[in-house]
This record gives C-alpha cells, sequence and structure tokens, in this order.
C-alpha cells in the first residue's frame, strides 16, 4: 500500500446532536475554498488538493461530512439524521463558525450535490461552484439500495473496500486512499444517505445561480456520465457555466488525475473570482 496522506488537525463545530470534522490550511484571510469529498469518502481525499491551494493563497476547508470520518455521531443516529438538508446544514455551520459569507466550493459527488441544494436555500453562500462526479439531477432505482447494503453486509467491510476502491479507480495510489476511506465508513451512514441521493432535481438552483460554474466531466466515470444529459441539455445556454473534460479520470478525478483537476480549479478560479 502507498503511503497514505496526513490528516491536518481536526477542528469541530456542533450543529444539534451532531459535530462536524473539519481541516483548514492557508492563511485566514485569503480567497476562501472548500473542498468537499463524496459518499462513503472523507476528508482524506482531498488532503494533498488542500496543500496545493494553499500554497496557492487560498484559504481551504476541508469537512467530514456528518457520520464520516473524524465527524462525531450520537449514540442512536437515525436514517432520516441523513437527509441531504441536513447534511447541509453542517456545512453552513462550518461557514459560519469560520466568519466566511461566501466561499468558492469544489465538490466531488456528494459535496456537489450538497452545494446543488445550498444554490436553493442559501445561494449567496457560493462564490463560485466546481463540481466533477456529479449530476445535476438523479434517479436512480430504489431498489438498488437494499442491494448495496446486503452486498456490504455478506462480503464484510475489507472486501467491500477493496471491490469498492477498484471499480472507482484504476489509479493504484487513488485505490489505497479510497481503500482507506470505504474501510472506515459506517455502513449506515453511507446506506441512509444513498437513500436520499438516490433520486433528486437540482437543475432548477443551477439555472438560478448567478455565479460562475464550472463542470467537470470525467471521461471514465461512467455511471455519472450516462446521467447527464438532462444537466447538460439545461445548462447549455447558461452564460456562467463553464463544460471541461478530463481524460483518464473516473469518479474521483482528482486522485486519478490530481494535476489536471487541480490546474482546472485553478484556471477557472483566476479567470472568474481572483
Amino acid at each position: 500500500m502507498a503511503e497514505l496522506p496526513i490528516l491536518p488537525p481536526a477542528k469541530y463545530v456542533k450543529n444539534g446532536e451532531y459535530e462536524s470534522a473539519y481541516f483548514t490550511l492557508g492563511e485566514r484571510g485569503n480567497e476562501p475554498l472548500l473542498l468537499c469529498h463524496g459518499l462513503a469518502a472523507n476528508g482524506l481525499q482531498f488532503v494533498a488538493d488542500a496543500e496545493f491551494f494553499a500554497a496557492k493563497n487560498y484559504y481551504v476547508i476541508v469537512p467530514d461530512l456528518r457520520g464520516i470520518g473524524r465527524s462525531k455521531t450520537p449514540p442512536d443516529p437515525k436514517e432520516s439524521d441523513f437527509s441531504i438538508p441536513n447534511l447541509a446544514s453542517d456545512l453552513i455551520a462550518i461557514l459560519d463558525k469560520e466568519e466566511i459569507d461566501e466561499i468558492n466550493w469544489v465538490g466531488n459527488s456528494l459535496g456537489g450535490i450538497l452545494a446543488l441544494f445550498i444554490m436553493g436555500s442559501s445561494p449567496k453562500r457560493l462564490k463560485s461552484f466546481i463540481s466533477f462526479g456529479t449530476a445535476y439531477s438523479l434517479d436512480v432505482p430504489e431498489a438498488l439500495i437494499p442491494m448495496l447494503k446486503f452486498g456490504s453486509e455478506s462480503l464484510g467491510k475489507e472486501i467491500s473496500a477493496q471491490i469498492g476502491a477498484k471499480a472507482t479507480s484504476f489509479n493504484r495510489q487513488a485505490q489505497d486512499i479510497i481503500y482507506e476511506m470505504v474501510l472506515k465508513a459506517d455502513i449506515f451512514v453511507v446506506i441512509s444517505i444513498a437513500n436520499y441521493v438516490r433520486k433528486y432535481d437540482f437543475i432548477a438552483n443551477a439555472l438560478s445561480f448567478e455565479n460562475p460554474i464550472l463542470f467537470i466531466r470525467c471521461s471514465t466515470d461512467f455511471a455519472v456520465n450516462a446521467a447527464l444529459k438532462p444537466t447538460l441539455e439545461a445548462m447549455q445556454n447558461s452564460s456562467n457555466f463553464t463544460l471541461i473534460d478530463i481524460k483518464g479520470a473516473g469518479h474521483v478525478a482528482n486522485l486519478d488525475r490530481p494535476k489536471e483537476l487541480r490546474q482546472a480549479i485553478l484556471d477557472f478560479l483566476k479567470k472568474n473570482i481572483d
């Protein structure tokens, strides 16, 4: 196994019964940038990216979503605790604690979905929106969720993590990071969140959003790419919407093609924000 990134010290913020962990890198007062992980991942996904952008004079925030990573969960969590509004409210609580009114948001998969929700509930909190591995609408058959749960429970955590890592990326170093994250993920939390994000439609939120949007399409992210037609048809005429492609990148493009993804984000922010 490759050497894993070292997580910086965690900060914490309470929101009801839940306490969310996050870390920050860079100088406070620099342009703020939030990097939000996907389902079954955690902040480990973005450690190297946070270091990169902090060195480029950004103040970087990397959360662990509710019930994930170093975030703290009460003794008897309920599935309803892991709805999209609840997950998003934790992230708003982090921004409030950091005294950041608006932020540049980079979201992978679930991390992008939560930003799309915030576009509808608190759009002024987003200075720009960048996503990869995120469709703006989705409709996955409900039957797939019990199948996911059964497969995880029957195979066990270690085998599930191995399969998940190899299915998500062709990059060996990326697989090691994905394996570590999936291995430590709470299956109850993952299934609970999956039940809420299997079906949503936030295209209207994106269409009404007035700030810059960058959509990164990854060539080997086959499942998400198959669901992109409604998103791209709706957004193609929006003057604030930019679409780019990264070849050879899968669902976690920041681990598959880190240099290409970072440069795309940096170029977009320099053009639209700096």
